[in-house]
């Protein structure tokens, strides 16, 4: 069983690695990062380019084909699907084999529920989640130099903040209840007092342009995993919860008392979101 792991994201390489060492066989990891120590082989590549990496990735003839959930990951992981003429299965949560088919489990619903989907091998699946963790092993590291992909860089120009939400511990997402696009000030101070980065529901990104549309959370956006998220008049749509949902600690700030939100967060403070932030910049000496 030749199992093949990526992801440009450290946190969902890891549960890839959990998933393909609980149902066994040689992992092969595929990563920039050179301490990658849960493969039983490494090829360590030069950069992060898409049609290297499926490329690469075609040429080991896997069996089974993990990768994370972000963006480059569920794009390289649809192409290797059609390279190759394999199925895919998005959003998994745990898998398990029966001899030559494999039983995945995968979030449905905008994350409100699972369904369980019997595919045979070889397969390719994106891990959207898992409680599993991977053991440490010491990989044979082989370095690569992928070839120039049919895409070229011609510049590079850093995102509003240079935020990463997909690795940060704190976010502090912003929704249409933060009033207009000068108060996300507000938001963006409190994220820096807190040191952590903001984020937006989909109005707000996608048609008001309050913030970038990279920054935007939830399923058709970016799912986030920090140690505490703080949502700023954001009503709490299932489009959002999907990507909010394996936050540690959720807190919502809104007027509404009875706001869709509160059924997913562990605090709710009803307020408006300008006078909290400004309250929260007070009481951090930031203001």
């Amino acid at each position: 069983m030749k199992i093949v792991i990526f992801s440009e994201n450290p946190a969902y390489l890891r549960m890839a690695a959990a998933i393909g060492q609980s149902i066994g066989g040689e992992i092969i990891g595929i990563s920039a990062i050179p301490d990658v120590k849960f493969a039983n082989k490494l090829y360590l590549i030069d950069k992060i380019d898409e049609d290297g990496i499926v490329d690469l990735i075609t040429s080991l003839s896997p069996d089974l084909v993990i990768t994370g959930s972000v963006r480059k990951d569920r794009a390289i992981a649809a192409r290797v699907a059609g390279r190759l003429k394999l199925p895919i299965v998005p959003d998994i949560v745990s898998l398990k084999l029966d001899g030559n088919k494999a039983i995945a489990n995968r979030v449905a619903y905008s994350g409100m529920g699972l369904v369980t989907i019997e595919a045979e091998l070889p397969l390719v699946v994106t891990v959207v989640g898992t409680q599993l963790q991977p053991k440490e092993l010491e990989p044979s590291v082989e370095k690569v130099q992928l070839k120039e992909g049919r895409i070229k860089v011609v510049s590079k120009k850093s995102t509003a903040s240079g935020a990463n939400l997909a690795t940060a511990q704190i976010v502090v997402g912003v929704g249409r209840g933060i009033g207009s696009k000068e108060n996300v000030k507000y938001a963006e101070q409190l994220a820096e007092a807190l040191g952590g980065v903001v984020g937006g529901s989909r109005p707000v990104a996608a048609e008001l342009g309050w913030v970038p549309e990279d920054r935007q959370i939830g399923l058709s956006g970016l799912r986030i995993r920090p140690k505490l998220y703080i949502a700023l008049g954001i009503s709490g749509q299932p489009q959002h919860i999907a990507g909010i949902r394996d936050s540690k600690v959720i807190v919502a700030v809104n007027t509404d008392k009875n706001a869709p939100i509160l059924e997913n967060a562990d605090y709710l403070v009803v307020a408006d979101a300008v006078s909290f932030c400004k309250a929260m910049l007070k009481k951090l000496g930031k203001q």
